[in-house]
């Protein structure tokens, strides 16, 4: 009997068998996968349990990307999830340890879904900072990766034992502050503005700031607390189309109502506004306001 057919009878004592006779239980069947792949399919968690025990890697990789515990994942099997949290300490250590699925993707990466929780918890002691800048096909590092699965816990985390990781940028040039803006990640970008080194003015490969990212996803929460940071407010993205056309165009209209409090709010300070030049400017330029707003907010003088 082959090892794939023990895998799918579930017979721990047959296993047993085979491996005594010199039988290799990472070895790849037909298909490129492996005698686990099997246990999982069949749901055979006990000969599953004893087979990593007994010298089967589950980090061991398939002929194409991926393993085992991607599948375990991906499928969300919580049952072999906690029968690898309970093995850690055999595997944990294996040379396959980095294997990628078919987005680039490490098992760090996976760990970092919620589902996955328990495996994260006892992988997060293995970090270093080499994986922490892992980076799958979308250039997301793990701690760009945490940062779009909103794990704020492990963020917070992360940049403490890592604070390089706040320079990371994936494969278009976003940073962590433009991945929570355009996704509205409003207990992120908060946190990031008040304990981050992050540069409110970076560009993305697009020509977009995080702000202009916050005005295209109408992240309205994001929006005023990256404002209230210092943001430039008079700013042009892709295409070179002002933040302002966007909301008109988007019909955003509580996002634009927010840009134009802000806007007014600074106006009225007058000389004590560092950009309130570069705003007559910008006003005069792109119209954003109704005559009857620049009336209101005593702006028609300026303007």
């Amino acid at each position: 009997m082959s090892l794939i057919d023990v895998a799918k009878s579930g017979s721990i004592e047959e296993w047993n068998a085979e491996i005594n006779a010199g039988a290799d239980p990472n070895e790849l069947d037909s298909y490129g996968t492996n005698a686990l792949s099997w246990m999982l399919k069949m749901g055979n968690e006990d000969l599953f349990r004893h087979a990593i025990q007994e010298g089967a890697d589950p980090s061991f990789p398939y002929r194409t990307p991926g393993n085992v515990i991607f599948d375990i994942i991906d499928q969300n099997k919580e049952s072999f999830l906690q029968i690898l949290v309970e093995t850690i300490s055999i595997w944990k250590n294996s040379s396959h340890q980095l294997v990628r699925d078919k987005n680039g993707n490490t098992l760090f990466h996976k760990a970092l879904l919620e589902s996955a929780e328990p495996l994260w918890e006892v992988l997060n002691d293995s970090l270093t900072e080499e994986i922490v800048s892992l980076r799958n096909e979308e250039g997301r590092s793990l701690f760009l990766e945490a940062i779009i699965e909103d794990r704020l816990e492990i963020v917070t985390k992360l940049l403490l034992q890592f604070p390089n990781s706040i320079k990371h940028i994936d494969h278009e040039e976003k940073t962590a502050l433009h991945l929570v803006a355009e996704r509205n990640l409003y207990e992120l970008c908060s946190y990031l503005l008040e304990e981050g080194d992050v540069s409110l003015e970076t560009k993305d490969s697009f020509g977009n700031t995080a702000l202009f990212l916050a005005a295209s996803a109408d992240a309205v929460e994001c929006l005023k607390d990256i404002l209230d940071a210092g943001a430039n407010p008079f700013i042009w993205g892709e295409n070179e189309e002002s933040i302002t056309r966007l909301f008109d165009r988007e019909k955003f209209g509580h996002s634009f109502k927010t840009w134009k409090d802000f806007v007014i709010q600074k106006a009225i300070l007058g000389a004590g506004y560092s950009r309130r030049e570069e705003m007559i400017n910008y006003i005069r330029k792109e119209k954003p306001f109704k005559p009857e707003e620049l009336t209101k907010a005593k702006l028609v003088d300026l303007i």
